[in-house]
């Protein structure tokens, strides 16, 4: 099944092939980027290099901003809250939106510098595991 970009980012997928997780499931408080080596379709490697998520600290901040100003200026001045209760959501909506935010921008990273090659034959991925 092809998967569209938009939807292999959101649903955290092998930006190469889009078919297998790259988070490890279930989501743990303690280490919530916890990720897979490898992609167990293509063999892709999702941290390619140390530090190479540091370009999605900044993705991570630019959405955030952009999230959180527009929903204070949209409580301000089209509902009429007070400056209080609009941080007090601001920032319950931050907390809220954490790690969701955290595992978005890794994937969404990951998804702009790697390539998608689709689907390749068997022949093609590598040598074939023997399984006994």
């Amino acid at each position: 099944m092809k998967r569209s970009w938009i939807s292999s980012v959101f649903q955290y997928t092998c930006p190469r092939c889009r078919q297998c997780k790259m988070f490890a499931e279930p989501f743990k408080l303690r280490d919530p980027l916890r990720m897979h080596e490898r992609c167990q379709n293509c063999g892709k490697r999702f941290e390619p290099e140390p530090g190479f998520y540091f370009g999605a600290m900044f993705l991570s901040y630019i959405i955030s901003a952009w999230v959180l100003l527009v929903l204070a200026l949209t409580l301000v001045f089209y509902f009429g809250w007070t400056v209080e209760m609009t941080m007090l959501v601001v920032i319950l909506v931050g907390i809220l939106g954490y790690f969701k935010l955290l595992r978005l921008s890794r994937s969404l990273y990951i998804h702009i510098v790697v390539k998608y090659e689709g689907e390749k034959p068997p022949d093609l991925r590598g040598p074939a595991k023997i399984v006994d």
